[in-house]
């Protein structure tokens, strides 16, 4: 038996699910709304408006009291009445995670199967369209090729070229330095990574940490935030000189779904102009040089 009526916890999920011509019939509040006629079943903990240190101090204060930051309204799941939900379990700041879920399930009046993507590598990304695939009946094997295809352009093209140290600050405030799949799309982007190990999650770091590994460029892309979002939060501070930053519109990085092979191309464009198109400027923008970081 295949689903058909599928609720998607997540935005990862989401976008797999439309990647393959499949609209769910639930999603999260932080998933995009397509005025598709979708229920939004979640909703968040965390107050509007804040900037991102007091995000951080939140969302830590939270983590400390083992309180979950999202809520999944139980009621109207179980008038949905899917017969698959979709969620992930590689990070509970990011989405909602299984302890939530599982607490959404125990309310229901029926069993409701669960499937959780937890990739954390770019490889990863085929696996988890092909259990999505498998999950609604169909042969992905199509799509995959394709995002293989694509990826591996990008390899072909920036292949041998002298490889610049890059670091994706994926939050300002504190900075943390972007873990999971990032540094693999760097890689296939003809970059060094700074930072963690692929599939690691993202660490803490000190500027003058990031300062000390000295970087070719930075790349910025606040988890959740818009290109004119990470632009707006940028704006004033005090960043290390480096050769070259980049803002960045962190759909196409955050979150491992087929978007993450726009983000390899986007990362190709910037740092191999000669060898790739650049990318739109609603995906990316240089910011200008500033003064040394004190």
């Amino acid at each position: 038996m295949t689903a058909s009526r599928v609720v998607s916890l997540v935005p990862s999920a989401t976008e797999i699910l439309r990647f393959l011509g499949v609209e769910p019939v639930g999603i999260s509040h932080c998933c995009e709304n397509l005025d598709t006629g979708a229920a939004v079943l979640t909703s968040s903990i965390v107050p509007d408006g804040l900037g991102q240190g007091e995000i951080d101090r939140f969302v830590s204060a939270a983590a400390s009291a083992g309180e979950s930051l999202y809520r999944v309204n139980e009621a109207l799941l179980e008038r949905l009445r899917p017969d698959l939900v979709i969620t992930q379990g590689v990070c509970d700041v990011c989405a909602v995670g299984a302890g939530e879920v599982e607490r959404a399930n125990a309310c229901l009046s029926r069993s409701v199967p669960t499937l959780f993507l937890n990739g954390t590598r770019l490889d990863d990304l085929y696996a988890d369209i092909a259990s999505v695939g498998e999950a609604i009946g169909r042969d992905v094997s199509g799509e995959i090729a394709g995002l293989r295809e694509r990826v591996g352009k990008v390899r072909a093209a920036v292949g041998g070229r002298p490889a610049p140290h890059v670091a994706v600050v994926e939050w300002l405030d504190p900075p943390f330095l972007a873990g999971h799949w990032v540094p693999d799309m760097l890689g296939a982007a003809g970059a060094v990574p700074i930072g963690p190990a692929p599939g690691v999650p993202s660490p803490r770091a000190t500027w003058d940490e990031i300062v000390a590994a000295r970087p070719d460029v930075l790349l910025f892309s606040f988890c959740g935030y818009s290109l004119d979002e990470a632009l707006a939060d940028l704006q004033g501070c005090e960043l290390p000189e480096v050769a070259a930053m980049h803002a960045l519109d962190a759909q196409y990085f955050c979150a491992l779904t087929p978007k993450i092979v726009r983000g390899i191309e986007i990362m190709a464009g910037l740092l191999h102009p000669s060898l790739m198109p650049p990318p739109d400027a609603r995906e990316a923008a240089t910011l200008p040089s500033v003064a040394a970081h004190g």
